[in-house]
């Protein structure tokens, strides 16, 4: 039989992933940088479970291959309704609808079809208030133009039979591929990071600005939630929202990146140091011989390179170049 399936786009789960996995690295670095059992320990693991969850639930809609959607000449069939196909005689219309910037085409039925579970009062009323019907299909993870797809429902639903066969053949699914322009895009993105990033670590108030921005663009995104997919406000309030959240994960992490190497760097310049006192009863005027006796690697030998020395008969004293007024 001709049909059409609809399945899931990878995209999907991919943007799932992308906005829980900031989260948990932030959680996985609250549970390594704190002492167990305080608050900071506590809520790193609240926020690592609750978000890694989100994980798990990308890979599945990544990678999960089953059509979501079929559409034939006897009816079409929805796999998120949980209901067997509908038939196009008990179809009176479809109209699209956007719930929370969530794609769904409602399906006007007439008495014959009968939900397996009925809808709870509360609802049904929601339902109509939202201007969806009794049954659904859902959108959200397929990549397909709406309008099309619910004008292909429409001329289906009033055709014979024997039409139908060539309306579903000669139907062509509308997905936006990757192009130059979003290539384009993405190089501003990491661009626009990276100036936030350098930004960030100049001081806290530059930190706290870039924050505080933030937050009023998540404001202002959940204010437009509803607003349609087009709306400037909506989309320039979303971006700087996740520019902000890039921009804290990025920070974090490289604060943490910058402790742990300046501490490995410290480490094994004491030990050298230490070793020479041993040898010659007082600490080494400078650091070069230090240096060449010590295993660095790449990035720890550019940190090292930068430490300021200064020793007395009695003590010494290293000073690594500050980063974020540390």
């Amino acid at each position: 039989m001709t049909e059409i399936k609809l399945y899931k786009t990878t995209t999907k789960g991919l943007k799932i992933i992308g906005m829980c996995l900031p989260f948990v690295v932030i959680g996985i670095w609250m549970i390594t940088d704190n002492p167990n059992g305080s608050t900071e320990y506590i809520m790193g693991w609240f926020g690592t479970c609750f978000f890694g969850i989100g994980i798990p639930i990308g890979l599945f809609q990544t990678f999960d291959k089953r059509p979501q959607i079929i559409i034939n000449e006897n009816g079409i069939w929805d796999r998120t309704t949980k209901q067997d196909e509908i038939k196009w005689e008990q179809i009176i219309e479809a109209y699209p609808l956007a719930i929370f910037g969530q794609k769904f085409i409602s399906l006007v039925t007439d008495d014959t079809f009968v939900l397996k579970k009925k809808l709870y009062k509360w609802a049904a009323k929601i339902n109509e208030e939202m201007g969806a019907q009794k049954l659904n299909l859902s959108l959200g993870q397929i990549n397909v133009d709406e309008c099309d797809l619910t004008n292909l429902i429409n001329e289906l639903n009033k055709a014979e039979k024997g039409e139908r066969k060539n309306l579903i053949q000669s139907f062509k699914v509308n997905r936006t591929n990757f192009s130059f322009s979003d290539f384009r895009i993405i190089l501003l993105y990491v661009f626009i990071s990276i100036t936030l990033l350098l930004l960030s670590l100049t001081g806290i108030a530059a930190f706290m600005t870039i924050m505080i921005v933030t937050a009023i663009g998540a404001i202002t995104w959940r204010w437009h939630w509803s607003s349609p997919d087009n709306s400037k406000i909506r989309k320039y309030a979303e971006a700087i929202t996740w520019l902000g959240i890039v921009n804290m994960v990025l920070f974090l992490l490289t604060v943490k990146a910058y402790d742990y190497t300046t501490e490995n760097v410290r480490l094994k310049l004491s030990t050298e140091i230490e070793k020479y006192k041993d040898q010659r009863a007082t600490y080494p005027e400078n650091l070069k011989s230090i240096k060449d006796n010590a295993d660095f690697n790449y990035i720890e030998s550019f940190f090292a390179n930068r430490v300021e020395y200064h020793a007395t008969n009695e003590t010494y004293e290293l000073q690594f170049e500050p980063l974020f007024d540390k």
